[in-house]
């Protein structure tokens, strides 16, 4: 809730609706603790409103200002600084660590990487130009602009090899970086007579339990680190072949997915009292979740 939720207004109402607290008068207008992370929780401080020095790099500009949105704000360097973002994108040196791994490491991940040595911060990624955007693994877009990808079909006298590739090239951490999102590589071959065939695959992620007690694999690509698919075909094969797909599938959600539909198959054992609030709320997160895979890149190969 710190991360997700970090306003004591919206934290109040949740406790209260969840049953686990009482919630105390709003103090802000009513739909505001629907939303999670909102202006307050980056801009305001003790009642006081903090922002970024302006672009021009004037830091002399009088901010206190009767005509402006607020009457002005406090300016801090930190806005603009990888730093900013660590309370809620890096877990604390006395968290729980699964196989030596904090669940969050991303300003680890980036402070590690040649994009700190470069002074590459995540806002010059995230918020471009300063907007509040903050797109990441749900955006392919953005997405694209991290990797790299190819596909090569190599003749040899003895048959041919694909090699197809995903370089993590301009994401700024390990790709993807937590546990929730997984990536899929697969290899699809087409023969001449139409039959299609999945020849290899490999999953991108840091695959825990539901309860994040236990890793079952950790094939998350650092900075500039490439996973390869290679496979070699004989010269029947290869005669038979008429073309090759390396598909690429990003599934933002993926703990997420198992998570929710844990939780929603004991929906039954909730306690009576918060079951209306929170059962529409798991079923759509859920069905969220779901539809959040898309693919990301379809490269194509043709004898």
């Amino acid at each position: 809730m710190n991360c997700h939720s970090p306003n004591p207004e919206t934290k109040s109402v949740l406790l209260s609706r969840l049953g686990w607290g009482e919630g105390s008068a709003p103090t802000w207008k009513s739909g505001s603790e629907e939303n999670g992370v909102q202006c307050a929780s980056c801009h305001l401080r003790k009642g006081k409103v903090y922002g970024p020095f302006p672009k021009d790099g004037n830091k002399d500009k009088i901010f206190q200002n009767s005509n402006i949105s607020h009457g002005g704000f406090i300016p801090q360097k930190e806005f603009e600084e990888s730093e900013f973002c660590k309370t809620c994108h890096q877990s604390p040196e006395t968290a729980k660590q699964i196989n030596g791994k904090f669940l969050m490491d991303t300003y680890g991940q980036w402070r590690r990487s040649e994009f700190a040595r470069s002074n590459v911060q995540c806002q010059n990624c995230h918020m471009p130009d300063r907007r509040h955007e903050w797109k990441g693994i749900s955006d392919g877009e953005m997405v694209k602009r991290g990797v790299q990808t190819s596909l090569q079909v190599l003749p040899k006298e003895e048959g041919a090899e694909i090699i197809s590739e995903l370089k993590n090239s301009g994401v700024g951490h390990t790709f993807p970086s937590y546990s929730v999102p997984k990536v899929y590589l697969e290899v699809w071959t087409e023969s001449i007579s139409g039959q299609k065939r999945k020849i290899s695959e490999k999953t991108l992620g840091w695959m825990l339990d539901l309860e994040l007690e236990k890793e079952l694999f950790d094939t998350r690509l650092s900075p500039g680190e490439s996973a390869l698919l290679r496979v070699s075909l004989s010269k029947e094969e290869f005669s038979k072949l008429k073309r090759v797909e390396f598909i690429v599938i990003v599934d933002p959600k993926e703990y997420y997915k198992r998570m929710f539909q844990d939780n929603w198959n004991y929906k039954d054992t909730f306690r009576e009292d918060t079951k209306p609030w929170v059962l529409p709320n798991l079923k759509k997160a859920l069905e969220e979740a779901n539809s959040a895979k898309y693919e990301l890149v379809r490269l194509d190969w043709k004898k």
